[in-house]
């Protein structure tokens, strides 16, 4: 199974408005095999050495430095050396707990530290290494898995049967309870046969079955709609003709998917239901970053640009409507918070941040639609490409 961990919007707003002194981001690839939980954390230790350079570099205070180390080997675990301080070891995790930590790893992981905080997020994504030491948290990479699409609603709607389950990229499918929702046709139109084949209250032959198959997927949708209702997760439906046009000539939901999983759902178990699905989650994020490409194509140069400050000027006017940025990409330097003015650094130390990372801090914060891609699918593989809500002087 991958293990993952993705923040809820409230949880980034809170990281992103993290100032301190000194502020630790790490981001490393790990192995989801439990058997390379040793690789995972030597890795892990690797970069956290890198980050105390970088603080001892700063001049940072000393019991800041300690501080930092002791949370760092709190999450290590495992054995450690003798010659270490006993009172550190009394304050580091039991090592059948830290180890644990380390064998239900995802695709990557993601440790953020603050002066008094240490929160881990394991990625389904992959990052690149990166010890990050500013007086902000590195973000970006975490975009990623926010913006990924990582669950789904599939409606598997027949004749015979229907249900609603929520599908994951790393977990078992789960079965929604719907209230109000019909077992199949027969119940909703309260009819002993569904297929009406002789004249009953004016209704025959293939036009009274359509007419009752209205009257099942009208029901169908009433009840969806209101277990849906404050969801953001695609609704995929799985269904036959002429089921799977009606139903979507009468949902509002606004992320039904535009790609049905074609058959009879009746047939199919949740799992293989989800095992359909999860691409089209994948295809689906394509699509929308194709298409955010092209209307940035459409607006340039008034309303989309690919030049970081400009880009950071208008993020910091709220002037971003959408905001494609590189998950990899580190642009050393200080960003105004009055007028978002860039002032850039020869290299990467403490003393400065990422500006296309403190970018998308202020788009996203600000209302913007904000997706973490690879720098090959960026416009003449820049940075980033913003799409902007008016033409910003």
């Amino acid at each position: 199974m991958l293990h993952i961990d993705i923040p809820t919007v409230a949880e980034f707003r809170d990281l992103a408005q993290l100032r301190a002194q000194f502020c630790v981001s790490l981001y490393m690839p790990t192995s989801r095999l439990g058997e390379d939980s040793k690789a995972n954390r030597t890795l892990f230790k690797d970069l956290a050495k890198q980050a105390l350079a970088q603080l001892s570099e700063a001049s940072a205070d000393k019991r800041v430095i300690e501080a930092f180390e002791q949370r760092f080997e709190h999450l290590v675990g495992g054995q450690h050396d003798p010659d270490q301080d006993k009172v550190r070891q009394r304050q580091r995790a039991k090592p059948d707990e830290s180890l644990a930590f380390w064998h239900h790893q995802g695709n990557g992981l993601a440790v953020l530290a603050g002066p008094e905080t240490l929160r881990t997020f394991r990625l389904a994504e992959t990052p690149k290494p990166l010890a990050e030491v500013a007086d902000r948290l590195h973000l970006t990479p975490l975009l990623r898995a926010m913006t990924s699409r990582q669950d789904a609603f599939v409606l598997a709607l027949a004749e015979e049967s229907v249900r609603l389950i929520h599908v994951f990229a790393n977990l078992p499918p789960s079965r929604v309870w719907v209230p109000g929702l019909p077992k199949n046709a027969e119940e909703a139109t309260q009819r002993p046969s569904f297929h009406v084949r002789a004249p009953r209250d004016h209704l025959q032959n293939l036009e009274g079955e359509k007419v009752l198959l209205h009257q099942y997927v009208q029901k169908v949708d009433h009840a969806v709609r209101d277990t849906l209702r404050g969801h953001t997760a695609p609704l995929i439906l799985a269904a036959t003709e002429p089921l799977a046009s009606m139903f979507r000539a009468i949902c509002d939901y606004p992320e039904l998917a535009e790609e049905i999983i074609e058959g009879n759902s009746d047939q199919s178990t949740d799992s293989v239901l989800e095992e359909q699905a999860i691409p089209i989650l994948d295809r689906s994020t394509t699509r929308e970053i194709r298409d955010l490409i092209a209307r940035y194509d459409e607006l340039k140069p008034r309303r989309g640009t690919t030049d970081v400050s400009y880009a950071a000027h208008a993020a910091t006017a709220g002037a971003i409507e959408q905001l494609l940025v590189d998950f990899d990409a580190v642009v050393p330097g200080l960003v105004s918070d009055i007028d978002g003015s860039v002032t850039y650094a020869a290299s990467d130390d403490a003393e400065v941040y990422s500006v296309v990372d403190e970018v998308a801090r202020r788009a996203l914060c600000t209302g913007a639609r904000v997706l973490a891609v690879s720098r090959d699918q960026l416009p003449e593989r820049a940075p980033l490409a913003a799409i902007l809500r008016y033409q910003f002087i």
